[in-house]
C-alpha cells in the first residue's frame, strides 16, 4: 500500500466517530495519524540502518505494539481519562495498516512470536523499479477507490448538500 494508508484512516474515523457518536475531531485525527505512524520506521530504514532489514521486520509493523496501545487506552477509558481516546485512535489507526500493508506485502502477524508472514496478493517484481510493479498492479485500483471514497466523504464533510446547492 502506498498512497491510501492515510485516507483508509480517514474514512475509519469518520465512521468510527459516526458508529461511536461522537463529535469530536479527536478519533478521525488520531485514527488517520496511526493509519500512517506505523511507516514512521521508514526514517529509521534509510537514515541508520542503512536498508539492512527490510521495514515490515521494525517493532512498528508488529500488530501487538498496536494491540497493546489499544490495550491501554482501554484501561484509560475506563479510568475516564480522556486522554486514552489518543492510543486508542493510534491503535486503530495502526491495526488498520496492518491489514492493508497485509493486501500485497508479507506481514508479520503473529511477531514477535513467529516469522509467518500474510500476504493476500503476491506482486511480481516486473520492473526494474519495485515501485512500478505495485502502481501497475490490479491492486493499485483499490487504492485509488479508497482515496476516491475519502476524498468524496471529506468534500461531503465540508460542503454539505445545502451549501452546495446556493
Amino acid at each position: 500500500m502506498f498512497i491510501a494508508h492515510l485516507p483508509a484512516g480517514y474514512l475509519l474515523g469518520k465512521a468510527a466517530s459516526k458508529y461511536l457518536d461522537q463529535k469530536s475531531k479527536q478519533l478521525v485525527i488520531w485514527i488517520s495519524i496511526g493509519s500512517v505512524l506505523p511507516d514512521a520506521d521508514m526514517l529509521y530504514f534509510y537514515l541508520i540502518d542503512n536498508q539492512s532489514t527490510h521495514h515490515r521486520h521494525y517493532l512498528t509493523h508488529w500488530p501487538i505494539t498496536w494491540l497493546v496501545l489499544i490495550a491501554l487506552s482501554a484501561i484509560l477509558l475506563h479510568r475516564n481519562f480522556r486522554v486514552g481516546v489518543i492510543p486508542l485512535g493510534l491503535g486503530i489507526g495502526g491495526l488498520l495498516h496492518m491489514v492493508l500493508d497485509s493486501i500485497a506485502a508479507p506481514l508479520f502477524w503473529l511477531a514477535p512470536f513467529s516469522k509467518l508472514q500474510v500476504e493476500l496478493v503476491k506482486i511480481p517484481a516486473i520492473y526494474d523499479n519495485y515501485i512500478w510493479s505495485f502502481i501497475l498492479h490490479w491492486t493499485f485500483a483499490f487504492e485509488i477507490l479508497i482515496c476516491s471514497v475519502a476524498l468524496g466523504v471529506f468534500w461531503v464533510s465540508r460542503f454539505p448538500r445545502h451549501q452546495r446547492q446556493s
